[in-house]
């Protein structure tokens, strides 16, 4: 099955990988000086503000992370929305 995988571009995640995904999230946090609960406040005031504007479809389910970038830092939200009907 790894062949195919290989083959296919598929990637299976290692304990290595998922390890090192996570030194450079520590990192990226201590670069930017963003403890745990700042980065909590500011997920539950970009929902307050998004859910001004659109349907949040479950706010549990947002995710706001930071990132290692090439040349900086990024911070992603994953912000799941419920689609208007017309």
């Amino acid at each position: 099955m790894s062949f195919l995988d290989n083959l296919f571009g598929r990637k299976r995640e290692t304990s290595s990988s998922i390890a090192k995904e996570r030194l450079l999230t520590v990192l990226v946090h201590d670069r930017v000086k963003m403890t745990p609960e700042m980065l909590e406040a500011m997920r539950r005031e970009i929902i307050e503000v998004i859910s001004k504007y659109v349907d949040i479809a479950d706010p549990d389910a947002i995710d706001v992370s930071l990132m290692r970038g090439e040349e900086s830092d990024h911070l992603k939200a994953d912000i799941p929305v419920r689609r208007s009907r017309t």
